[in-house]
């Protein structure tokens, strides 16, 4: 049975046992110290948006100074944090919150999940923002597992996992998402 979870609660509802699994999240040094994870599924990343029609930078480091936007949960704030001291990071509620704030001017840049961020600004502000065309962080996505436990689940996983890369199918599958990718602006 699928059970949906506020973003925020995802690994709390792992962590306390309300879940055998969570899909999808990345797979980080520190999310490894209290899961297990499936193989990886697919792989999404941090990318940077600018209003348009400037052009988004590939780098952090272009950042340099800049007040930045991210929302508070995920990898992405505290990489940005890690790795990018001299950038004005603004931890936001959400992605409506970070792209509004951009749109309103009131950020330099948003930082945000390459493909998450593109499907909000699709949505909400077509045509106003424009993301850099690659990633400045790889994210491996998969099911996670509370740590050492729900082995058997996840060696099925895997098992299907290998079984649908073998015959053709993950290949199909992942070809279809392409499809209804946004287009990079």
């Amino acid at each position: 049975m699928f059970v949906p979870v506020p973003f925020d609660q995802r690994q709390v509802t792992l962590e306390a046992g309300q879940a055998d699994a969570y899909f999808p999240l990345s797979i980080t040094p520190e999310r490894r110290q209290s899961f297990d994870f499936s193989e990886v599924l697919v792989v999404t990343g941090g990318s940077v948006f600018v209003r348009a029609p400037n052009v988004p930078p590939d780098t952090l480091d272009a950042l340099s100074g800049k007040v930045v936007v991210t929302p508070q949960t995920g990898p992405i704030a505290a990489f940005v944090k890690r790795t990018a001291p001299t950038i004005k990071l603004v931890v936001t509620v959400d992605y409506e919150d970070s792209l509004g704030r951009l749109v309103r001017g009131e950020a330099d840049a948003a930082v945000l999940s390459y493909h998450v961020g593109q499907r909000f600004v699709d949505r909400l502000y077509p045509g106003q923002i424009s993301r850099s065309p690659s990633m400045f962080l790889e994210l491996p996505l998969a099911v996670a597992v509370a740590k050492e436990k729900n082995g058997p689940l996840l060696t099925k996983l895997n098992e299907g996992i290998a079984a649908i890369r073998a015959d053709g199918t993950w290949k199909q599958i992942n070809d279809r998402w392409a499809e209804r990718l946004p287009s990079i602006r």
